[in-house]
């Protein structure tokens, strides 16, 4: 099973690199090749490339990488382009998958021109050798191949959900024996670093016929340019509990969009946003007198990239068959 894993994982490198499209927009990882000891933690980019001309706005992303050699400590949407997920990073250990859908309204058309920094990242993986051999050891090293899966896609800012063509670049990491290393641990220093909260978001309350037979629903997101948004929590706080304090409030883990209990909207929303590192912002949405308006904002936006997320979930129950 390990040397199928293999063959497949390294078929798929390479039809990733070949130019199969001209013009097309390419999503690659960064650094494509890299050398590090065991016990050291570090952080490979997702980044996406442009053609000429074009401009993305959502993308569906399905990395595989071999799990009995490389350990993936953790995924930051930190400094990602994407600002709304419907699917935030996830990591599949057992399966050696990482997978995450997310979305640009108005779309991604590359970097500025002149701009010097690299302004196209969607998301920062960390990694290290998950063996324990020891420095100078006469065991032979690993290397470990990622490859893009054959359902990653993003799609063009067209108005019509247009699958854009795509090439796909992986990588190669190899393990270093020699010498002695000091273990370095690049994820738990950022988490360290991070001491800023996510940043201020609106909750919006609306109703749709397409969506969840057309009850009200809460939408928010947010952003965190350290860490990335671990996760979010909601409570419907009626008005006796107001004056409780915040910690007593009944939260509840939640994705957007969220179906709400209350119908009635007449609960105060919370919602409260985390980092990976733990900082936390918190929302409120009153109730006011004036309903909320029927329909949701950009709603071809919204039903195309969660269709997305659909398509993703289903490939990756495709994916656990086969391996």
């Amino acid at each position: 099973m390990k040397k199928r894993v293999g063959v497949v994982l390294g078929a798929m490198v390479y039809a990733g690199i070949m130019p199969l499209f001209a013009h097309a927009a390419q999503i690659y990882i960064n650094p494509a090749t890299g050398k590090y000891p065991p016990g050291v933690t570090f952080p490979v980019d997702v980044r996406l490339d442009t053609g000429p001309s074009q401009c993305i706005n959502a993308a569906e992303v399905d990395i595989a990488y071999p799990a009995d050699v490389l350990q993936a400590v953790a995924v930051s949407d930190g400094d990602s382009i994407f600002s709304m997920w419907v699917k935030n990073p996830t990591i599949y250990s057992q399966y050696g998958i990482i997978s995450f859908v997310g979305g640009l309204p108005g779309g991604y058309c590359g970097r500025v021109p002149g701009d010097p920094s690299l302004s196209n990242k969607l998301a920062t993986i960390y990694f290290r050798f998950a063996t324990s051999t020891a420095a100078g050891s006469s065991t032979a090293p690993e290397s470990a191949l990622l490859a893009f899966l054959p359902g990653t896609q993003a799609t063009l800012n067209d108005g019509e959900g247009t699958i854009a063509p795509l090439t796909t670049a992986g990588a190669k990491y190899a393990e270093i024996l020699q010498g002695q290393f000091a273990p370095v641990d690049t994820w738990q220093k950022a988490l360290e670093d991070d001491t800023v909260p996510p940043e201020p978001f609106a909750i919006g309350v609306y109703r749709d016929p397409s969506l969840f037979n057309n009850q009200w629903f809460a939408t928010f997101s947010t952003v965190d340019k350290q860490t990335g948004i671990d996760h979010y929590e909601i409570a419907e706080i009626p008005p006796s509990d107001l004056k409780l304090p915040e910690d007593q409030w009944d939260w509840k883990r939640a994705i957007s969009p969220y179906l709400l209990t209350d119908q009635s909207l007449t609960d105060t929303i919370a919602v409260r946003a985390f980092d990976a590192a733990g900082n936390e912002r918190l929302e409120e949405y009153t109730p006011t007198t004036t309903v909320p308006k029927s329909g949701y904002p950009n709603a071809s936006v919204f039903s195309y990239v969660a269709i997305l997320g659909v398509i993703g979930l289903v490939l990756i129950q495709l994916l656990l068959r086969v391996f």
